[in-house]
């Protein structure tokens, strides 16, 4: 089945829909040099751009610009009843 035939009516508006709230000039696109593109230049310390660099160089996903960090212990803060509570302001 094609794709815009699940899309439905909606399918040409869906695909072909062009972002304009950010001009892609503005975006950083990940890569091998990412920490040196985008966090070089700050004024953080050799030691945190050594251990981002470590962050970045590990796994499957090392040198690609890509970091991907998974949150395991987000029971209590992130739970139901944090999420849907009164806003105490």
């Amino acid at each position: 089945m094609k794709l815009e035939e699940l899309l439905g009516p909606e399918a040409e508006s869906l695909l072909g829909h062009s972002a304009t709230a950010f001009p892609a000039e503005g975006l950083v696109l990940p890569g091998p040099d990412f920490i040196d593109r985008v966090f070089a230049a700050s004024d953080r310390t050799p030691a945190v751009l050594r251990s981002l660099g470590a962050l970045y160089g590990h796994g499957r996903l090392g040198g690609t610009g890509y970091l991907s960090i998974l949150p395991v212990d987000q029971g209590i803060e992130h739970s139901a009843a944090a999420s849907f509570s009164k806003n105490p302001l």
